[in-house]
Parts: structure tokens; sequence; C-alpha cells
């Protein structure tokens, strides 16, 4: 059984709120090592919406060179001007990224019209590979499996989806709907607990951020999957459900995510973006124990 986790992630910054590509290529080259499928860059959990374009394009060299075609690279090229994205995407592909993932318009709501109009016109400038990001709860937009059966028909370089929904309704239509045309497109949920769900309906996998704090638990869940090793799925199920805790632990959780990365000796600083905060002492003791809980110190 085919089944893929990919990992989103982060972005780790120093104190000063410079990049930190010392501890960005440990991330790096552990998640890789721990067996995780393939890397997202500059996607949500990674700030790119409050990154300027100059240290987007630094981000994206240091990953396309640091990954070295290790793992699938997909390079997130979101942006609300889309001669930007256009220009950032192709700028990826031809570095060595393998693909480039998009979000639809968002601050204000497109129909599905806009949005068909929008990708077909990205897919015809872009010279690669295009995956689509659908976040609905970020951008106030959906897209409707109808509208990416159509767009993947009209442009063979849209080779998949991003379908970050909490219920997991939307993305068991997009399998019916897409799969059933076009099987080779490449369904993947955005939550880390919807692994399962995804694999058993027929999707390819996920994309999601807990792969940033426990590569090794979520690429043994997803080999159990290949190895048809029921014991291993039920076991990366649970382990997933309990880590899930560490998201609620404050809000944005992306503070949450860095601190669990120092505290396994990865990041260096749990600073982000401004003016996103950073991880307390009382949310340390929570994330340590949740980790402690799954044997990881």
């Amino acid at each position: 059984m085919n089944a893929a986790y990919l990992a989103p992630a982060i972005t780790l910054f120093r104190k000063d709120g410079t990049l930190d590509l010392e501890s960005q290529g440990k991330l790096f080259d552990n998640l890789i090592e721990k067996g995780i499928d393939g890397i997202l860059v500059e996607g949500s959990s990674s700030e790119f919406f409050a990154m300027p374009m100059e240290e987007r394009r630094e981000m994206a060299r240091f990953a396309i060179e640091r990954v070295d075609h290790r793992v699938k690279l997909i390079i997130g090229t979101s942006s609300m001007v889309a001669s930007e994205i256009t220009e950032f995407s192709n700028y990826c592909l031809e570095q060595g990224a393998d693909a480039v993932m998009i979000l639809p318009p968002y601050y204000f709501r497109f129909g599905a019209e806009a949005l068909l109009q929008y990708y077909d016109r990205l897919a015809r400038e872009i010279h690669g590979p295009i995956y689509i990001y659908n976040f609905p709860a970020n951008t106030g937009t959906s897209i409707q499996p109808e509208t990416v059966l159509q767009l993947a028909t009209m442009h063979s370089n849209i080779v998949g989806i991003k379908d970050t929904t909490v219920d997991m309704s939307h993305t068991r239509e997009l399998i019916k709907t897409v799969k059933s045309q076009i099987p080779t497109f490449e369904i993947y949920s955005g939550y880390d607990d919807n692994f399962a769900h995804n694999i058993l309906a027929g999707g390819d996998g996920c994309i999601a951020a807990l792969s940033n704090v426990v590569p090794e638990i979520c690429a043994a869940w997803a080999k159990a999957f290949r190895d048809n090793d029921l014991a291993g799925i039920a076991k990366g199920q649970q382990a997933i459900d309990r880590l899930m805790d560490l998201y609620a632990i404050r809000d944005p959780f992306l503070p949450v995510l860095k601190e669990a990365c120092k505290m396994r000796g990865i990041a260096a600083s749990s600073t982000g973006t401004f003016p996103m905060p950073n991880a307390t002492v009382e949310d340390d003791a929570r994330i340590s124990a949740l980790l402690a809980h799954e044997g990881i110190h």
C-alpha cells in the first residue's frame, strides 16, 4: 500500500530574527535521516506570509542545496501577487526544486470560476509540477473537487493537492472525483491525525507538521502501511493522537513546534516572525511531558 509522510518544515530564526541556516540544515538532515518521504519548504508552518521575498529566495536556495534530491522537495510559492508567484515558482524549479505548491488568493473570497482562471493562468506560466494548496480555514476559500479535476485535466503539470481540512469529507470527495479519473494525481491531507484515513480512502498520505518534531514516529507509521503491518499502523495512530495535544498548547502553535525541536537539539531558538510569541516555561513543561510519554527526551 502506497503511503507517504512529508514534512512541512518550520523556518528557524536566530533570536535577532535572521534566518538560522545552521539549525535549518540540522532540521532538514534529521527529517531525511529519520525517514521522512519529502519536505515542503515555505508552507504555512514556515511563516512564509511574514517573510520578505529576498528571505524566501534565500531559504529556497538553501533548501535546494541542502536537501540535494535526497527526498522530494516542494517549495511553497504562494503570494497575493500572481506575477510574483510565477517568477518565484520558475526560479525555484530552475534551481532544482521538484515542485511548487500554491494557495488560492486569500483576503477576498473567490468562486469556482475565478479559481479555475487563477490556477489555469499559473499552470500555463509555471514551467514545472504544481501542487494546489487548499486551506479554507486560513484563506476563506475551499477549492471544490470538480474544479481540481478540471484543472488536472487541462494541465498535466498540476500533479496534486494538499487538502488541509479537519473534516475528511472534502478529501474523500477529492479522492473519489479526481483519483477515479486521474489515478496518478496525488492527494495529501494536511493534518497528522488524518493520515491513516487518507491512505485507507485511496489517497497518498499527508504533509503535516508533527513530523518536524517526531519524524521517526511519522516515518515508521508510513512504513507500517507500506508493510501492511496492522499493529504498527495502530501504534502510529495512537502515538500521533496523543501528540496532537502539542497543537493545543498555544495558538498559534508554531512556537511550540520550535521549542520541541529545540528540546531535541535541532533548533537553537523558538523565535518566529514578528509578532509570533516565544514559547513559555509553562509551555516547556507540557511539551516535555508529551514527548516523554512517547519515550522522547
